[in-house]
């Protein structure tokens, strides 16, 4: 992966982790349910992190444990920049069990990156 489609794939899974944060913030962490178990389910079944991971909180489990499952993952990956997506998915996956809101997700997302708040894309996923 070239950093050119990284930024794309950072700003897919951007919008999805913070649409998955506002309404876990709003409706509770088990509102995602009928996101991650019925809708993702291959997404589930192929340990993307952030959907496998959230399958976890929803179930209950401790974030120690997710943290370490989600982490073994995350070390599998040797390509530099899929590396860094699933380490931003991750955090994405530790930040909702937490409770941050989607302002704070915010920035502690693009915080990974080196991508300025005023990037057009990123101007357009915080506005909206």
């Amino acid at each position: 992966m070239n950093y050119e489609e990284f930024k794309q794939a950072f700003y897919d899974e951007f919008r999805q982790a913070l649409a998955l944060s506002e309404k876990a913030w709003r409706e509770g962490l088990l509102s995602l349910e009928e996101d991650i178990l019925e809708k993702d389910k291959t997404k589930c079944e192929q340990r993307d992190v952030l959907f496998y991971g959230l399958r976890f909180a929803i179930d209950g489990t401790d974030k120690e444990i997710i943290e370490k499952i989600l982490s073994n993952l995350v070390n599998q990956e040797k390509d530099e920049y899929l590396h860094l997506l699933k380490t931003i998915q991750k955090e994405a996956v530790l930040s909702i069990l937490s409770g941050y809101s989607p302002r704070i997700l915010f920035a502690v997302l693009n915080s990974y990156t080196d991508i300025p708040l005023n990037d057009p894309v990123m101007k357009d996923i915080f506005d909206n």
